[in-house]
């Protein structure tokens, strides 16, 4: 027992005597930029410009669903009504029924088609801002000698200095640009 304690005394006085006259490195932290994607594409006025075209492409197409879905409500509610009546011919009530289960089909069809195509015209209409971002964004950190760059949502920052934040020098580095 007494070898045990010896041995952990000696451990401690030997790492006490060889750190105690050299002090150990202090390095810098490293130097990290952080940028908001969602404020740029928000206040840039090419994100406003993409964002309102998108808007009235949607809107397009919402009309055009809505109507749609107009129909298939009142194709419903006709659908229910012979139902309840007790002149309903059974043959007559599985035709609107295959019907209305056709125009349901083919709305949902759309809405995924539609889906598929705004998500795409997003992708294609964003792509050259966010390569503008990523190159103002490069070209900025070389300046201020950042050795990374974050984007604060997927990244999940939670606090960052305001000196490290580069959304505003993105933004007016974009609208420049335009």
């Amino acid at each position: 027992m007494r070898a045990f304690h010896f041995l952990a005394l000696f451990s401690a006085a030997a790492l006490i005597f060889v750190f105690s006259g050299t002090a150990l490195p202090q390095s810098s932290p490293p130097n990290i930029g952080v940028l908001d994607l969602q404020k740029v594409f928000a206040d840039s006025a090419r994100g406003k410009e993409i964002k309102k075209a998108l808007e009235a492409d949607f809107k397009k197409r919402q009309d055009d669903l809505k109507k749609k879905e107009d129909e298939i409500k009142k194709l419903s509610t006709e659908l229910r009504q012979l139902a309840s009546s007790a002149s309903a011919n059974n043959d007559d009530l599985r035709k609107r029924d295959e019907n209305l289960k056709n125009r349901v089909m083919a709305y949902q069809e759309q809405l995924a088609k539609y889906n598929d195509e705004m998500r795409a015209a997003e992708e294609r209409r964003m792509k050259p801002l966010m390569d503008s971002v990523i190159k103002i964004a490069g070209d900025l950190a070389k300046e201020k000698g950042y050795v990374m760059v974050l984007e604060t949502q997927r990244a999940g920052v939670v606090f960052a200095l305001e000196t490290m934040d580069m959304t505003n020098d993105i933004i007016k580095g974009i609208d420049r640009r335009k």
